[in-house]
């Protein structure tokens, strides 16, 4: 190891501490909130080595960028960079392969402290700490629920945002160096999404902060905002991500660099339900239904779907609401409209993940918003407005 443990703590802001749970946990958050999750450095590695085995960015070359332009690594990348700064400061580590999608294409550590071994997931990465014999964790930004495989230990999230992955599987086996650098060196196919696409993520405190394809996503535990960034990128991403611009952009001239899919931001808050997901539409599919659920909060007047909402004793102020309902989609779509012409997109929906049903309540705001990516407060505020809206429809189920 030529890397310097000590310049890696000051970066991470720690201090060198004996072996322990706390500082593992400690490590462990730090390094998911300042070493991104990205793709960035694979894919300029990937152009600038041809020789297939020199492609890993080994813990040296891992801690050295991260040093020199703030870059991180994906799976395996990460794996072997947390497993070389933990065994450099005095922690029992091993190894192991894993299934996200398929066997073998995840890798995440097993640390041995207290007489005790935890999962240290660094490759997906997970939002915590996991007991090597299973267990529930509770985390800020989700709740997981680990139990004992055949092969190792089964990880589910139960709650936070229903997006990716809920899914995955920790093998208990130790795999050996030469194994692992193997399948690693298999991640530098050029049909492998990490190389045909910059994509980045950090932990953020209480949040995940997520680019791909042109906008960036702050997940909390009950919500999801989508902003899009329309010029800049490379510079805004920099600012976000703590990484260096010019890597970015080179990443992204070998990459790719497409638009958004949205011009607008949206908060889009979540709600899971011991409910079934076509019962639980049915609650407000009706025109009779959604008045009920709106005349908690206003007074409503009008006919079938165009109705509108005063507050109690105003008739004079408030809005008017146009709601389409999709059937199909299980959503209703609402434009509101405001006597100053102001006009807000919002929709109710019902979403069925891995089993499980949410409510969904979603605003669509104007413009792009990328104060947000640093106004949390009027970020919350929103999803927190939303998320009122579910726990109201909750209580008709």
């Amino acid at each position: 190891m030529s890397f310097s443990t000590e310049d890696v703590l000051d970066a991470l802001e720690l201090a060198a501490e004996k072996p322990s749970f706390p500082c593992l946990e400690k490590l462990f958050d730090r390094f998911n909130a300042r070493v991104p999750f990205e793709s960035a450095s694979k894919i300029l590695r990937n152009a600038e080595v041809s020789d297939p085995n020199e492609k890993p960015r080994v813990p040296d070359v891992f801690w050295r960028d991260f040093l020199d332009s703030g870059t991180g690594g994906t799976c395996f990348a990460r794996v072997a960079a947390f497993d070389a700064l933990l065994t450099g400061l005095g922690f029992s580590t091993r190894r192991a392969l894993g299934r996200v999608e398929t066997d073998f294409d995840h890798a995440a550590l097993f640390v041995e402290v207290g007489g005790r071994e935890w999962i240290a997931d660094v490759g997906f990465p997970l939002p915590g700490l996991v007991p090597g014999s299973g267990g529930e964790v509770e985390t800020e930004i989700a709740a997981l629920s680990a139990a004992e495989t055949d092969r190792g230990v089964g990880v589910r999230f139960v709650s936070g945002v229903p997006d990716g992955p809920r899914r995955l599987e920790i093998f208990r086996d130790t795999v050996s160096e030469e194994d692992f650098l193997a399948l690693w060196r298999k991640t530098f196919r050029p049909d492998s999404r990490f190389l045909t696409a910059v994509s980045l993520m950090r932990r953020d405190g209480p949040r995940m902060i997520k680019f791909a394809r042109g906008e960036v996503r702050v997940d909390d535990l009950h919500s999801r905002t989508r902003i899009p960034l329309l010029a800049e990128r490379a510079r805004r991403l920099s600012e976000v991500f703590g990484i260096d611009a010019d890597v970015l952009a080179r990443a992204f001239s070998l990459a790719g660099d497409p638009e958004p899919e949205i011009r607008d931001a949206r908060i889009t808050a979540y709600l899971s339900v011991d409910a079934d997901p076509g019962k639980a539409f049915a609650a407000i599919a009706t025109p009779d239904g959604y008045r009920r659920l709106m005349e908690g909060v206003a007074d409503v007047a009008g006919e079938g779907w165009k109705l509108r909402f005063s507050p109690p004793g105003a008739a004079e102020s408030g809005f008017e609401e146009e709601v389409t309902p999709d059937a199909g989609a299980r959503s209703l779509e609402i434009r509101r409209s405001y006597a100053e012409g102001r006009e807000v997109r919002l929709a109710f929906r019902v979403e069925e993940r891995d089993g499980a049903t949410y409510l969904v309540r979603e605003a669509i705001l104007s413009g792009a918003r990328e104060d947000l990516l640093k106004n949390d407060y009027a970020r919350g505020r929103l999803a927190g407005t939303l998320a009122v809206d579910l726990l109201a429809w909750s209580r008709f189920l």
